[in-house]
């Protein structure tokens, strides 16, 4: 599944802010935020780091790998530990 332009503009600027993305606006439009904001009422949000690593991600699944393949969002969850 291709990612929209919205989609790869919100992971852009997840990627060029090092995952300091936490933007009420943003977050409103970003393909994360199924996993990201019901964290956030938890004391241990997802870090800027594993946001950014989160975002990368999928942007290099997309540049390496056949668009018509989908892409399983949940394969992409940081690591919680």
């Amino acid at each position: 599944m291709a990612l929209s332009t919205n989609d790869t503009r919100i992971l852009e600027e997840i990627s060029k802010l090092d995952g300091k993305c936490m933007d009420s606006q943003r977050c409103k439009l970003c393909p994360f935020r199924v996993m990201c904001l019901p964290e956030f009422l938890n004391p241990t949000p997802p870090s800027p780091e594993q946001r950014a690593k989160m975002a990368l991600d999928v942007m290099t699944h997309h540049a390496l790998v056949d668009e018509s393949e989908p892409l399983d969002i949940e394969q992409h969850r940081w690591d919680k530990t």
